[in-house]
């Protein structure tokens, strides 16, 4: 349903803010060797929102043939880039942004829409999935950050 969905969105973000008690030590430190800080971490998922509410989330109607990913290791060094120009509070900051804009964005959706099929590259997609997706990358990096 829509609703459990945006609600799951929106412990996303109570989950942003419980982070705003990491130092900024261990925020801007890899969580372990040879992997990504919090802070790399969190813009990450920031940039990822900010590209899907800009590029994605105006074309995902039914039919619709959407570009396909950006190449993920250039997308992510990227984030991985502007996380090193700012605090970790200015990228949960930015990040909370960017996910309020998509449930925004979703709620004024009407749900008939969320299983309508349009295509990234040759892979079919729905809002509904799509966005079930996104928990799950979501997830993968909470568990990351709570492992600290």
């Amino acid at each position: 349903m829509k609703e459990e969905l945006l609600n799951a969105h929106g412990e996303y973000i109570n989950w942003l803010d419980s982070l705003d008690t990491l130092d900024e030590t261990r925020a801007t430190a890899p969580y372990a060797e040879g992997k990504w800080s919090p802070n790399e971490i969190i813009m990450h998922l920031g940039e990822w929102d900010r590209f899907t509410f800009e590029k994605r989330l105006p074309n995902m109607k039914e039919g619709e043939k959407l570009e396909r990913f950006p190449d993920f290791e250039t997308f992510n060094a990227k984030a991985a880039a502007l996380a090193h120009k700012q605090t970790f509070k200015a990228t949960l900051s930015y990040a909370k942004k960017q996910r309020q804009h998509i449930i925004e964005k979703l709620q004024q959706t009407d749900e008939i829409e969320w299983d309508k099929a349009f295509y990234i590259g040759e892979s079919k997609s729905s809002i509904r999935s799509y966005f079930m997706d996104f928990l799950e990358h979501d997830e993968h990096h909470r568990k990351q950050i709570s492992s600290i």
